[in-house]
């Protein structure tokens, strides 16, 4: 299968399940956010394939409001002053 038959096949799926922006980027991107919460960055670039930090950073940036938001409520820094 090539490049263009996966990303149409993905996409196929995608928009029949109800999700019509769906690609295969979004599966790294999605990775590397749950993965930051149990791997480190040099654990995760060896699972990913990256060579440089510059990748983790694109992939995982999208997600790291969300993270750090969810890091706050665990560490319930607000609850304890």
């Amino acid at each position: 299968m090539t490049y263009f038959g996966l990303d149409q096949a993905i996409r196929k799926r995608g928009h029949a399940a109800g999700i019509p922006d769906l690609h295969e980027h979004m599966f790294r991107h999605t990775f590397a956010h749950y993965s930051k919460d149990v791997l480190n960055d040099d654990e995760l670039m060896r699972l990913a394939g990256w060579k440089s930090r510059q990748m983790l950073g694109r992939y995982a940036a999208s997600t790291a409001e969300e993270r750090a938001r969810e890091a706050g409520k665990r560490s319930a820094l607000l609850d304890r002053i």
